[in-house]
């Protein structure tokens, strides 16, 4: 089958080509360590972009037997200095990578053991989730982390350098998809079998896939974020409440929201604040500096616990930027077949259910496996095209959803705040009193438990996720129709 037709072929309808075919699965060299297999054949990958997703997606095809090349413009190692969150659909995959004793070393006294929401004029709480391991971990199979960015790039980076090619200061200035190939900033020409798009929302793989350019859109909110050591929040006995146990906090606002928690042992509180302020001047750069009475301004008259933490802000060390968004793409795969998109490159994530890292590291645990599979160079634009397929829906989905999210938080004084606020209250207070014996109305209680049920599905749908286990079933039932396409 000619690969110049890839966009137009899709496995939705592979099972009719399956009754042609009798062969059975072929069985891979297995890798016991990493719960991979090898692949027959080795590929060439040139990984442009060498953030998160890129070491991600690099660890990944390493351990299915491939040679990766990273190439990172930035001249050292390193990512922004703020904070993450780890949700189990992706510490599930950072365990079989091999980095449990890692993520156990580094965050363990950052699981979070609650999510509380508050109002912003009086710090009133509207709602309380547990998040601990009854709750979380036991529910979902995997735990869920507050860490450090810089952490967590330095474990991928450790766990992928001795098996790869790592270039640092090696800027990608144009892409080739046809003949596949790169040109560096410094007139370097590097050829390989498959290049891989990790390269951020200002993607140039992208243009190369798309066959030109597709900016992605502002939104018209910026993010400020900062960290604070919490020895400076010790001395308050109104900060001291937000240390004194893991957990995730949130306030809600007209028009923006604040979220904040504990990271390297809770020595280091992180907060993020998102602001609708149409900011046209802000910098699309994750590093780039924030004005600090710009930031207090945004929150002045809020409850004091807030107004608190932003005054222990050091000015130099604010970051803010622009929230960027776009479309789903028509495709992530170039039409010949050998060009792929990864992470923000094709399905950029607002901010507002923090699965931005996490989407990007499903989508490497899946081209790994796919590609730990492969015995003959033609198949590859039939498994990019697959990984296509498998990741398409999912991360649309969160994407819509970390969308659908911020409109919950941001919303104005008024009739549709004083419902959300009354439905997370009723929440709060029929948990409260069951626990405690009480009686509750059957109105009241049918009122939370039809929204605890949506909640709880959409959850499970996110953070019960298991990318493992999809793209093997996928295998399972299509790869035999895969080896003999070609």
């Amino acid at each position: 089958m000619d690969a110049t037709f890839l966009p137009y072929f899709s496995f939705t309808t592979i099972h009719a080509f399956r009754a042609f075919f009798e062969i059975e699965i072929s069985h891979c060299k297995p890798n016991t360590i990493l719960y991979y297999c090898v692949s027959d054949i080795t590929h060439a990958i040139i990984q442009v972009g060498g953030g998160i997703g890129g070491l991600s997606v690099a660890n990944s095809l390493a351990n299915a037997g491939h040679e990766v090349t990273v190439l990172e413009a930035a001249a050292v190692p390193g990512e922004i200095g703020a904070g993450l969150q780890i949700a189990a659909n992706v510490s599930r995959v950072l365990i079989r990578w091999g980095l449990s004793s890692k993520l156990k070393e580094v965050a363990e006294l950052d699981k979070p053991q609650s999510v509380s929401i508050y109002r912003y004029a009086d710090g009133e709480m509207i709602s309380s989730l547990q998040a601990g391991e009854e709750e979380g971990e036991k529910r979902y199979g995997a735990p869920t982390y507050h860490l450090h960015r810089n952490d967590l790039y330095k474990m991928l980076y450790d766990l992928a350098k001795p098996r790869i090619m790592i270039r640092f200061a090696s800027r990608v200035t144009s892409v080739d998809p046809t003949d596949p190939s790169v040109v560096l900033q410094s007139g370097e020409k590097i050829t390989a079998d498959i290049i891989i798009g990790a390269d951020g929302i200002r993607s140039i793989v992208r243009d190369a896939v798309l066959g030109g350019p597709q900016k992605a859109k502002y939104t018209g909110d910026s993010a400020y974020r900062f960290l604070v050591p919490t020895d400076d929040m010790k001395s308050d006995p109104d900060l001291l409440s937000l240390i004194n146990e893991p957990s995730l906090f949130v306030w809600a606002g007209p028009q923006k929201h604040l979220g904040a928690y504990g990271i390297r042992g809770q020595k280091i509180f992180n907060v993020a604040a998102c602001v609708e302020d149409g900011d046209e001047e802000a910098s699309y750069s994750w590093t780039a500096k924030g004005d600090t009475d710009k930031m207090r301004a945004e929150f002045s008259g809020w409850e004091p616990r807030v107004e608190k933490l932003l005054a222990l802000v050091k000015s130099p060390h604010v970051l803010k930027y622009k929230l960027m968004d776009c479309v789903p793409l028509k495709t992530w795969v170039h039409p010949h077949g050998h060009v792929v998109l990864l992470g923000d490159a094709c399905h950029p994530m607002l901010p507002y259910r923090a699965q931005g890292a996490a989407m990007a590291i499903e989508d490497a645990e899946c081209l790994g496996r796919l590609f730990s599979h492969v015995t003959n160079r033609k198949q590859v634009p039939f498994l990019l095209r697959a990984y296509q397929d498998i990741r398409f829906e999912r991360a649309t989905h969160t994407q819509r959803v970390s969308s659908g999210a911020r409109d919950v938080l941001h919303l104005a004084d008024g009739p549709e705040q004083q419902l959300r606020d009354a439905r997370m209250r009723a929440g709060v207070e029929v948990r409260t009193a069951l626990s405690g014996g009480e009686n509750v109305s059957a109105e009241k209680q049918l009122m939370v438990e039809r929204a605890m049920r949506t909640r709880e599905e959409e959850d499970d749908a996110q953070f019960g996720y298991d990318i493992s286990q999809v793209t093997d079933k996928w295998w399972e039932e299509n790869g035999s129709t895969i080896l003999q396409l070609v």
